[in-house]
């Protein structure tokens, strides 16, 4: 079976990505920790924070190829995403570095709103929003309808995200677990080589997430739920993309009652994904 081009660059993309992130990993983790923005493990030790980062300073390099060899359509699509990266990536460091933890859940952030004080959470969920529209307005020009379901979509995929980056190595499983339920929809697309470059990035770093060896942080969860937020937005049509927009909402309406981690304990199958290659912390 002769490969698509979209397969052939998101085979690159993903290639690139994985490699630029394995040569300049330790070199980023090292430069945020010299600049004092550590925070203690689960072991006590102090490791980088908002590590996550890394995904925007590997996903900007390995795109410029694929945006002089691609087709104008696929590089159009990897520019959306780049700058929906980057600006989600500014929302989570503010969340990372200034965020108080007296205020939790997306209700706790909107109802200190109202009561006068603005959070970094309202500021991202907001930002979110904002962001959501703009890239909704460029997916579907002219369909009003279409570009508030895409700014849901993105805004609630890119807090999903942020929801599971409670412990080493979930929000990582989590967007490669989308990807796969999501790969039908996009598969020989333009968005296919979007979500490989992260893909490829992801996977090199995950092993020092999941050995919580560094924190991937609001920096990176919020790239991982965008990328997911678009590319849905993008693929997703009829019954399927009500259907995503349903599921993503229950899971914020539980996780406002539950504690996610919790529910997963409880679950042998979702515990034993969620424990899969991270190590058990201390007394569990």
């Amino acid at each position: 079976m002769q490969m698509v081009p979209e397969t052939i660059y998101a085979a690159a993309g993903f290639g690139l990505a994985f490699t630029l992130t394995l040569l300049i990993q330790d070199k980023v983790l090292a430069m945020i920790g010299s600049g004092g923005f550590t925070r203690p493990n689960f072991k006590g030790q102090d490791i980088p924070l908002s590590a996550g980062v890394i995904f925007f300073i590997s996903v900007l390099p390995a795109s410029l190829p694929l945006f002089i060899l691609a087709p104008a359509g696929i590089g159009d699509v990897l520019l959306l995403y780049v700058l929906g990266i980057a600006a989600a990536t500014c929302l989570g460091l503010m969340d990372d570095f200034w965020g108080a933890r007296d205020t939790s859940g997306l209700l706790g952030h909107f109802k200190a709103l109202l009561k006068g004080r603005l959070t970094t959470g309202a500021v991202k969920a907001l930002g979110g929003g904002v962001l959501g529209l703009l890239i909704g307005t460029r997916l579907f020009p002219d369909q009003p309808w279409r570009i508030i379901d895409s700014a849901l979509i993105i805004a609630l995929s890119i807090n999903l995200l942020n929801l599971f980056d409670l412990r080493p190595g979930r929000a990582g499983k989590v967007y490669v677990l989308l990807c796969l339920a999501l790969l039908p929809f996009f598969f020989g697309q333009p968005e296919m080589v979007s979500v490989a470059v992260v893909l490829g990035t992801l996977l090199a770093f995950l092993p020092a997430d999941l050995k919580a060896r560094a924190m991937m942080g609001d920096a990176g969860s919020n790239t991982l739920g965008i990328v997911i937020g678009i590319t849905a937005a993008a693929a997703l049509d009829g019954y399927y993309r009500v259907g995503y927009l349903v599921l993503v909402l229950m899971v914020h309406v539980i996780t406002e009652k539950y504690s996610l981690t919790k529910l997963i304990l409880a679950n042998p199958v979702l515990n034993y994904l969620d424990m899969l290659g991270r190590e058990k912390e201390p007394g569990k």
